[in-house]
């Protein structure tokens, strides 16, 4: 997982702008200064960082639990595992607040993924700037209706920020955007597609034949009690 993991949030980053994450070495005896985690600074007013664990046994998650609760800023803990509803127990019981969704690590080859062309009342916009492609699906009147980008990175290309507006939906624009991105990425050399799915976007990638690798659940600190 740990592989994965740092395939996909390298593309992640590079989607929002970030600055290239750290690796958080272990500050216990037993790991010996080894990697634990990605250290990614967000600089958000309620998520200046995040933590995510490169695997999901219980001490290395308890490790890292008590940097989130030591740190000075609002910090985030994601960890991708195989036993979502342990990890959520562990991170529970020590007081972390859980985030209620649960997203998926997904992951799908590209050359052979499906293609859909727009419907006829839409057009398709597209445009790259250096590593990442952007997709936007334009109605008549020019009006957005769907969008998303790729980070490409080496026969890697991470999907993000794949969204329908509500007016636009159950019409396959999400697939539509999702074609195109892969096509063009696939033009580039890109040959494994890797993304982070909400609940509600699972259906639509599954059914586009991208598989679950893994859960990422996602926790931090308690809001502070009111005075």
């Amino acid at each position: 997982m740990d592989s994965l993991l740092r395939r996909w949030q390298q593309g992640w980053g590079l989607c929002r702008g970030l600055a290239s994450a750290t690796d958080y070495a272990s500050t216990t005896t037993v790991r010996a200064s080894a990697a634990v985690a990605l250290d990614v600074h967000l600089g958000l007013p309620e998520r200046d960082r995040e933590l995510f664990a490169l695997a999901d046994d219980r001490d290395l998650v308890a490790e890292l639990v008590t940097e989130v609760v030591g740190s000075s800023a609002p910090t985030w803990l994601t960890v991708t595992t195989q036993e979502p509803d342990a990890v959520a127990g562990w991170l529970e019981e020590a007081g972390l607040r859980l985030f209620a969704e649960r997203k998926l690590l997904m992951s799908r080859t590209l050359p052979d993924h499906p293609g859909q062309a727009p419907p006829p009342q839409y057009v398709l916009e597209s445009s790259s700037d250096g590593p990442l492609e952007r997709v936007r699906v334009l109605d008549r009147s020019g009006v957005e209706a769907a969008r998303g980008m790729a980070a490409i990175t080496g026969a890697d290309t991470v999907m993000h920020d794949i969204h329908t507006d509500p007016d636009h939906r159950r019409r396959g624009l999400g697939s539509v955007v999702m074609s195109a991105l892969a096509h063009r990425a696939t033009e580039r050399g890109a040959t494994t597609g890797l993304l982070m799915a909400t609940t509600e976007g699972a259906y639509l990638y599954a059914n586009l034949g991208w598989l679950p690798e893994a859960t990422m659940i996602t926790a931090t600190t308690p809001l502070p009690v009111p005075a």
